[in-house]
């Protein structure tokens, strides 16, 4: 079990500002919080390649069964809303095989609950969080300065990490967020060392069901956080075929390829170099997010692999799709409509907010551009 502790003292979660309009109000962050700390180990500086200290071929790694055994013990005490792993799923008959789970304790509005009770447009967390919460976070993930990465029990919380906590409306098993903060300051779009984590942490659990995901579509809070669960196949947008952007011109050392004959159209970005894939994503989320461009973000394939899913609607709209019904796993909560649902209409809904081929060029040529700048 995964206590997370009030302290007295003088370490402060968040340190507060009393000059910035942030500080004002009832919501002071708590003064500390003790919890489990995986300390992430040092990528090596001479290649900056992807990969912590396993392989596809070896034995589950540390943070892999550290995660796992604490969402399956948090579900052992009751403390999700159902068991995901009872629900009845299939595979949609066609070309595309999409999937669909059913699932009719799924609330659709966890989501904007998890926002409104817990984030909010200028701070990190609200101060009742931890309070009233406490269960609900698992443990923290930093960067560690140490060759090795290590568990480090109830320690109190670094000065910036991710928390990884439970999602009380699990889509799939090991459902959980992963929560970025930073001391003194929030991290708001677009941060290269947030996705650079986040990343690192998909190379270090190194499982290949395990798939983190960005919804930057529908978030309303403003802050940055992702979500992470486990899928025991690969999804549907994985099994289509990729061609490259560019005419096969390698720019860097991260491919960039398009995803053929996908009802929304996705680019795909692919390296065992970290450093370089991060970059150039988080440079690319950054031009989105500052017009106000909707998109998604699938890390894949034990985080060299990063789905981009731009789509039509409006951050400051409501948006239509869940991030892993991007990848294509849908989620019903009637029978009637798991039962009728077709691929003509999971087809159609994807391609609704799908950028059509004159955007979708012209945002294959920002790309490029972005690209090109990386490498000068």
């Amino acid at each position: 079990m995964v206590s997370v502790t009030q302290v007295e003292g003088e370490y402060p979660f968040l340190r507060q500002n009393s000059s910035s309009e942030q500080s004002k109000g009832d919501q002071v962050p708590p003064k500390g919080i003790k919890t489990h700390l995986y300390s992430l180990g040092v990528i090596p500086k001479d290649n900056d390649a992807c990969g912590g200290s396993f392989t596809a071929e070896d034995s589950q790694s540390l943070l892999d069964t550290f995660l796992l055994s604490q969402w399956e013990y948090h579900a052992w005490r009751g403390q999700l809303e159902y068991d995901v792993t009872a629900c009845e799923f299939k595979v949609i008959s066609g070309r595309k095989k999409f999937i669909v789970q059913l699932n009719n304790r799924w609330n659709a509005q966890f989501l904007k609950e998890f926002e409104n009770n817990f984030l909010e447009p200028l701070r990190f967390m609200k101060s009742n969080y931890m309070k009233n919460c406490k269960e609900e976070i698992l443990f923290c993930v930093c960067q560690g300065e140490k060759e090795s990465s290590e568990l480090l029990p109830l320690t109190v919380l670094p000065k910036d990490g991710v928390l990884i906590i439970a999602n009380g409306n699990p889509v799939e098993y090991g459902h959980v967020y992963l929560v970025p903060y930073v001391s003194h300051q929030l991290p708001l779009f677009w941060d290269r060392k947030i996705l650079g984590l986040v990343t690192q942490i998909a190379v270090e659990v190194n499982n290949s069901s395990f798939r983190v995901f960005l919804d930057n579509a529908s978030t309303t809070s403003g802050h940055i956080h992702f979500q992470a669960n486990y899928f025991a196949n690969p999804l549907p947008v994985e099994l289509f075929p990729t061609i490259s952007a560019y005419e096969d011109v390698l720019i860097t050392d991260t491919q960039i390829c398009e995803v053929m004959d996908y009802p929304l159209k996705t680019l795909v970005f692919m390296s065992k170099n970290l450093k370089s894939l991060v970059a150039l994503v988080t440079k690319i989320c950054s031009t989105l997010h500052s017009q106000n461009t909707a998109f998604n973000l699938l890390i894949t394939d034990c985080g060299t692999k990063i789905y981009l899913f731009p789509q039509v609607k409006n951050v400051t709209m409501e948006c239509q799709l869940f991030p892993w019904e991007c990848g294509g796993y849908f989620v019903c909560n009637n029978e009637a409509n798991y039962e009728n649902i077709s691929e003509t209409e999971i087809s159609k809904h994807l391609a609704s907010v799908s950028l059509d081929d004159g955007s979708f060029k012209a945002f294959k040529h920002v790309c490029f551009s972005i690209a090109v700048n990386l490498v000068d």
